[in-house]
């Protein structure tokens, strides 16, 4: 009985916490004398724990930053933040005028690798290595 019990328990402990799943990821074409890009995506947490995500990088440029695109004075502008929330139960949304990866610096043309290799680094869930197709933003 008590092998069952300490079973149950660790079952129990295995769910908890947040299980971030990452799906839909693409990062932006564009033009090759282009130095940055964005990456979007759905970030969902199957879990029962808040996570958030304090950090991204890539080996295609020289830095990745969580952005938000805000509404100043009558002008969009994008701004970094420090990390991004993502609650249980929940789907937090990057996409194109709202919050999203901004890729600075890049190495090659992200239309010549195809792919590109982003690395998402959570508080809770640790890396989570999410391989991006590249296209074209849609109108």
């Amino acid at each position: 009985m008590l092998r069952i019990l300490l079973g149950l328990l660790f079952v129990t402990l295995a769910l908890a916490g947040p299980r971030i799943v990452v799906e839909d990821a693409w990062v932006r074409s564009v033009p090759p004398v282009s130095k940055t890009t964005a990456a979007f995506m759905r970030i969902r947490n199957e879990g029962d724990e808040p996570d958030r995500l304090i950090g991204v990088t890539t080996s295609i440029a020289e830095r990745a930053e969580i952005h938000e695109t805000v509404m100043d004075k009558g002008v969009m502008r994008m701004r970094r933040v420090e990390s991004l929330t993502i609650p249980p139960g929940r789907t937090v949304v990057l996409k194109p005028m709202g919050k999203h990866i901004m890729i600075i610096g890049l190495k090659e043309s992200v239309d010549q690798v195809g792919k590109v290799r982003i690395v998402l680094i959570f508080e809770k869930s640790g890396r989570i290595v999410v391989e991006t197709p590249v296209r074209p933003l849609e109108r």
